[in-house]
């Protein structure tokens, strides 16, 4: 399954704890202050952590993981700090 979604609140890409390729992020920082998201292996900030992107106040900042992308094995739990309005995600879930 591939797809993408919009997350305005930390929480899990995709099916909570199936493996999932992120292929790339864009995340928007509010006038407040720039905005940090973390993504972790896993269900939540107990995982391993895998990235993390700082953005600038008032503005977007975007990742692209090249071809393969980033391979989350146990799912990919996306921590989002207050400054961050929304992080819009392209993914494939893996069938397990």
């Amino acid at each position: 399954m591939a797809g993408s979604v919009r997350i305005t609140a930390a929480g899990v890409v995709g099916v909570s704890g199936k493996p999932v390729r992120i292929y790339g992020f864009t995340m928007r920082s509010g006038a407040g202050g720039p905005g940090f998201v973390t993504l972790y292996n896993g269900t939540s900030t107990s995982g391993t952590e895998k990235y993390r992107l700082g953005g600038n106040a008032d503005a977007s900042a975007d990742k692209v993981f090249a071809t393969e992308g980033k391979h989350f094995p146990g799912g990919c739990y996306a921590d989002i700090d207050a400054d961050v309005q929304y992080v819009d995600f392209d993914y494939v879930q893996e069938n397990i």
